[in-house]
């Protein structure tokens, strides 16, 4: 009997509470009344399912500059020195920020916002922080151009006549090497095969002076090869459209035995190529290819040694494979393979590897996009850029490993070609 008794209080007692809450829920809904440190609690508990409901729905339509965070992910940070980074992100629909950061302790230095994207997938890509304090940006293949804006955040000035994307970089004078395209999307490419024309999307390579904007050298690559009599390269690519797909011009800031001050080593992705052009005479001093596949990045290791960002996979996004045999013993076992760093000596014209088994057993694989850095002779920075993550490689040990947090709970911003600053004051 008393066990029924209690369970009869509990009930009345419960509906008492139910009724005194939903009481309370109607006042405060109606303005009518408050219940003092109580009414901030009943408006969360009532609003709870609409504030549910309304981040389901944000989540679900996250642009892709957001990549969801594993939950298992576990970050590592061995960093002794402080590394400076430049980088860009999205900040609000159509908001976007430039950040100096130290990956060192996560902190922020210096910010930029800037609040003109047109659409929620557009992206500020590989910004300059100029030895002047000034910051070179654009957003990623816009007809907004390239813009140049003072330490103080005033517009220097805008060029427009090109459209910028992928990889930027500045010589010993502090213009700017770029990847640059006719503006639209028509081709201005055309060949004729078998009696037919065909027409591709060609890119250029642009100088611009950083004082003015100003162009001061532009090129088409299809002008390079064709001069070169290498034409028929533009026919090695799967991708008809597309064959060249320039990623990346690396200028020399000094004159060595194996190139010469503001020559240009130019990627081709679609090609697996990079050039060795010299604009002053308009030569193609080398034509590079290995073992290299639709890679981005070319950097300098040494005076006479390049390194290329490898990511080491078919053009063909996405991978479509053919369907596997049924019976398991007749489908031959090719390798794994990731991304990786090659190396290429200009002295005897070898190639080799870096950290081909480090970034195996990391996973270390982007389809697209991605760069690394040296950051000195042995250790190196890498944007694994599909999937978000961040490296430093130190003698084949990774020191760090992380992400760029975003404001979304259980997501991270996607880097846009990260740029290590050496210098900063």
């Amino acid at each position: 009997m008393k066990k029924v008794l209690t369970i009869f209080s509990i009930i009345v007692i419960s509906l008492f509470v139910l009724s005194l809450y939903g009481w309370m829920v109607k006042q405060i809904a109606k303005g009518e009344k408050k219940f003092g440190v109580f009414t901030e609690p009943v408006k969360f508990m009532y609003t709870f399912p609409d504030i549910f409901k309304q981040s389901v729905e944000e989540v679900k339509s996250l642009p892709k500059t957001f990549i969801p965070t594993p939950k298992d992910f576990d970050p590592i940070n061995n960093l002794e020195e402080d590394l400076l980074v430049l980088t860009s992100y999205t900040n609000g629909r159509k908001s976007r920020a430039v950040a100096l950061r130290n990956l060192k302790n996560d902190s922020i230095l210096k910010e930029w916002t800037f609040k003109n994207a047109r659409k929620e997938n557009h992206r500020i890509v590989n910004p300059i922080l100029h030895p002047d304090g000034s910051l070179i940006y654009n957003y990623y293949y816009q007809p907004s151009g390239l813009k140049k804006i003072d330490s103080t955040g005033n517009i220097v000035w805008t060029q427009k006549n090109l459209l910028f994307h992928h990889g930027m970089n500045l010589n010993k004078d502090g213009d700017i090497w770029a990847s640059t395209k006719i503006p639209g999307w028509k081709a201005t490419g055309m060949y004729i095969l078998g009696g037919k024309k065909i027409f591709y999307i060609d890119y250029t390579i642009a100088k611009i002076d950083h004082k003015t904007g100003e162009i001061l050298f532009h090129k088409s690559i299809s002008e390079i090869l064709t001069e070169n009599n290498l034409g028929n390269y533009l026919l090695k690519s799967a991708v008809v459209k597309d064959p060249v797909h320039l990623n990346d011009v690396q200028p020399a800031l000094k004159t060595t035995k194996y190139f010469k001050e503001d020559d240009v080593f130019i990627s081709l992705r679609n090609m697996s190529i990079v050039l060795h052009y010299r604009p002053s005479t308009n030569e193609l001093i080398q034509l590079i290819e290995g073992p290299f596949i639709n890679q981005h990045d070319v950097d300098f290791l040494n005076d006479s040694t390049l390194v290329f960002f490898n990511n080491n996979t078919p053009v063909d996004i996405p991978l479509k494979g053919a369907t596997p045999h049924k019976k398991k013993e007749r489908v031959t076992f090719s390798g794994k393979f990731y991304s990786n760093i090659i190396k290429y000596n200009l002295k005897d014209q070898t190639f080799s590897a870096i950290g081909d088994s480090l970034f195996i057993e990391n996973d270390i694989y982007t389809k697209n996009e991605g760069l690394m850095e040296f950051i000195d002779a042995s250790t190196y920075f890498v944007e694994e850029q599909n999937q978000g993550l961040l490296w430093v490689i130190d003698d084949d040990k990774v020191i760090y490993k992380n992400v760029f947090k975003s404001q979304h709970k259980g997501h991270h911003h996607l880097p846009n070609w990260t740029r290590i600053i050496k210098h900063y004051d």
